[in-house]
């Protein structure tokens, strides 16, 4: 699957505002407003970067990581969104697989993702991926750590 990874722009917020009336990318993403938007549009890239991903002119996924400006923690994939149509189809794992790709490429070789407990799908797209469970037993806001190396 060929893939092209770009920042997430201002131009790409209708789209993909659109997609969180799908209640369960709602529930575990939402909900999504001007303010995340503007977060988004201002973040310095050695924070971390929003990427709009697309398949030909198709804006399939939305992944949020951050960085330690440090270098001294692993790199957070903070949220992956799969446009609600096209979930199930290995779309997900296929995403984060190439960020960690290209990731790996710029030297940045330790990542984790924190996932709801009630997050089934999230959590079976970052382990495709080859994230494995840090805890077994959720945080005080019921999310699961992962990690990949």
């Amino acid at each position: 699957m060929i893939l092209e990874f770009r920042r997430f722009q201002r131009e790409h917020y209708p789209e993909y505002v659109s997609w969180f009336s799908d209640p369960e990318l709602n529930r575990q993403l939402g909900p999504l407003d001007n303010d995340w938007l503007e977060a988004v549009l201002s973040e310095p890239d050695s924070a971390g970067i929003t990427w709009a991903v697309f398949r030909g002119a198709e804006l399939i996924a939305v992944v949020e990581t951050i960085f330690d400006p440090q270098n001294q923690l692993p790199t957070v994939i903070s949220a992956i969104a799969v446009k609600p149509p096209l979930r199930r189809q290995g779309i997900g794992t296929t995403v984060l697989q190439q960020i960690l790709s290209l990731h790996n490429s710029k030297g940045i070789g330790e990542h984790v993702a924190y996932v709801s407990i009630h997050n089934s799908g999230g959590r079976r797209c970052v382990e495709k991926a080859g994230f494995v469970p840090v805890t077994t037993e959720p945080d005080e806001r019921g999310y699961i750590k992962l990690y990949h190396q």
